[in-house]
């Protein structure tokens, strides 16, 4: 218990070595300003800290040929296919039917009438390399985000939809 007491000393006489004198309150100040980023608001205050902009940018795979398309617009995909070590181009023509995902990870699904009327769906990653190029054909005018209806319909009534008109 001796030996106990003894180190319990030398323990409170280390933490009284080690206790920091108080800072004046002029020097926090004179620190606070300093550093705006340590600055701390109030929820619906605006602060002086400026925020990085997030900007999306169009990435390198090809992302800048493609144009602006919604659901029900009929796109015309030129995929780029690769066997070995050929490469070939295959357009895809159809209509959007769903647009997924954010960011990086999105798609869209692109519905087609094949001959003896089968219907062929085909799912494109957005920012995939391989999309050569994309071209709206033709605008169109739905209320729905996804079209999954135009799968029961067969013939002719599966690609029906009104055409949208743009206003310039």
């Amino acid at each position: 218990m001796a030996e106990e007491k003894k180190d319990l000393g030398k323990t409170e006489e280390n933490a009284e070595e080690t206790k920091e004198e108080p800072v004046d309150e002029k020097q926090e100040d004179s620190s606070i300003s300093e550093t705006p980023a340590e600055e701390t608001t109030v929820k619906g205050e605006k602060s002086e800290v400026e925020e990085e902009e997030v900007v999306e940018e169009p990435v390198k795979s090809g992302q800048s040929k493609i144009e602006d398309f919604r659901v029900g617009d009929t796109v015309k995909v030129n995929y780029k296919i690769i066997e070995g070590d050929k490469t070939r181009i295959q357009p895809y023509q159809g209509i959007v039917i769903a647009r997924k995902g954010t960011g990086i990870s999105k798609t869209f699904t692109v519905r087609k009438i094949s001959s003896n009327s089968i219907g062929v769906e085909r799912i494109f990653p957005l920012s995939s390399p391989n999309i050569e190029s994309l071209k709206v054909v033709k605008r169109g005018k739905v209320r729905r985000a996804k079209l999954y209806y135009l799968r029961e319909r067969i013939g002719k009534q599966a690609t029906r939809i009104k055409e949208r008109v743009i206003k310039k």
